[in-house]
């Protein structure tokens, strides 16, 4: 009988410590948490779908090449090109995919800001994207060009 309990308890303590590496590795790949990278991760030239392009340099400064204006479903609405700013805004909860704030300059006195560009994966691994609406799982993605 006294085996038996031995045993158990073995098991138990073996099942508690096992579970918790594996929500340990869970929890440190990312999938309870959203998206997010450091400034350094973000510099360079990102190119999406239709040559859509965004370059982000250290010093702050961003150009974009045909942004999506909107998008309809999967498909661009208009585009914005212009030259500006970029921001990293502290992320309201740790669930959320870090944002990347855009301030450009489309024209004589005309300004756009894109507030809807997020990281995709730890580090920006998987590319930057416009979410197509909060409805959908559709993303408008850009990758690192190398």
């Amino acid at each position: 009988m006294k085996k038996v309990i031995m045993i158990s308890v073995l098991c138990v303590v073996l099942a508690l410590a096992g579970g918790g590496f594996l929500l340990y590795r869970v929890i440190d790949s990312g999938f309870f948490t959203g998206a997010s990278a450091k400034r350094s991760e973000l510099i360079g030239t990102w190119s999406g779908p239709r040559g859509a392009r965004v370059t982000l340099h250290e010093d702050g400064t961003a150009e974009a090449v045909k942004i999506p204006g909107g998008l309809v479903g999967e498909t661009p609405v208009g585009s914005i090109t212009g030259e500006g700013t970029w921001t990293l805004p502290k992320r309201p909860t740790s669930l959320a995919d870090q944002q990347i704030t855009l301030d450009l300059k489309t024209g004589p006195k005309i300004r756009a800001l894109i507030d809807d560009l997020y990281v995709m994966g730890k580090g920006a691994k998987d590319g930057i994207y416009i979410q197509t609406s909060e409805d959908s799982p559709n993303r408008f993605v850009f990758k690192k060009s190398p």
